[in-house]
């Protein structure tokens, strides 16, 4: 099970924990030059720039798909001089808390869980604590790093389609309550609403007004009072796999770890075009709310 620590549990283990690899994971979209800009500004020290576009797959045209090319991720994880063994301490700048993509990320690609961490409220919060700071890149040594992917962390297409058909997990919706309700896509060529059966929860109500997240017994209450279950499996979604990866990272603390992301997200549920196989695009149905 991954973990969440304080800017003071950071700094103590920078200063006394081996083999500790601290990684900003900001992303702001598509373009990720403004967070690497950001990260050479100031970052904490030692930290190394995760870019989590480096790891989309270049084959699709859907938004923030993982990559499946182990070689290719093997060696993007392998110049920020990541080994197997290593404790991976997130964090970012991000509204999106992109840094929770960034851990799940890491659980595809093999790491240990246990070994995986994020740091509540960001770098913000460790600005608060007057922690450290410095600028500019970070030489690191590249080191060899495997990459088996862990499929049980994802859902495609296909699953979430026969799970209509024949549900076996729960899913919970990441995006605003308005999108869900039947309000109109950012996105052109979407249609609006949601899967059928699903629960809606915005991935913004797991965080307080500085951007920590809530208590867990706090978090337990808001999602089982929506009829969600922690006792059953779960897949996630929301507009292209960025944000739904938070509520993985919240149930994994919950203690429910037999939990998926669906990568395509809305931005493949919920597109007009057919896709290889399909006769009609009502073979992935939608709900509205209005």
């Amino acid at each position: 099970m991954p973990w969440l620590i304080n800017p003071e549990q950071l700094d103590n283990f920078r200063k006394n924990q081996k083999n500790l690899v601290v990684l900003d994971a900001s992303w702001h979209g598509p373009d990720s030059s403004k967070a690497k800009q950001y990260f050479l500004e100031k970052h904490i020290p030692g930290a190394r720039f995760f870019d989590i576009n480096a790891f989309s797959d270049t084959q699709t045209t859907l938004p923030n798909m993982l990559t499946h090319d182990e070689k290719h991720a093997a060696e993007l994880l392998g110049a920020l001089g990541l080994r197997p063994d290593c404790k991976i301490i997130f964090y970012d700048r991000s509204d999106f808390h992109s840094s929770c993509r960034a851990l799940w990320m890491m659980k595809m690609f093999g790491h240990p869980p246990q070994l995986l961490y994020i740091l509540d409220g960001g770098f913000a919060a460790w600005e608060n604590q007057n922690g450290k700071l410095e600028s500019g890149e970070v030489q690191t040594a590249a080191k060899s790093y495997p990459v088996k992917f862990q499929d049980k962390y994802l859902r495609t297409l296909s699953q979430m389609t026969q799970n209509i058909l024949h549900p076996t997990e729960q899913v919970i919706d990441a995006r605003h309550a308005i999108r869900y309700s039947g309000g109109t896509e950012p996105r052109p060529n979407l249609r609006s609403g949601h899967i059928p059966g699903s629960f809606c929860f915005p991935f913004t109500v797991l965080f307080d007004a500085q951007g920590l997240f809530l208590p867990p017994d706090k978090l337990r209450r808001r999602l089982e009072g929506t009829g969600f279950s922690l006792q059953y499996p779960a897949i996630t979604l929301c507009g292209s796999g960025i944000t739904a990866a938070i509520l993985n990272f919240v149930l994994d603390i919950l203690g429910n770890e037999n939990n998926t992301l669906y990568d395509g997200s809305w931005s493949e549920w919920g597109a007009l075009e057919l896709y290889p196989g399909e006769k009609s695009v009502q073979e992935r149905p939608v709900s509205t709310c209005i």
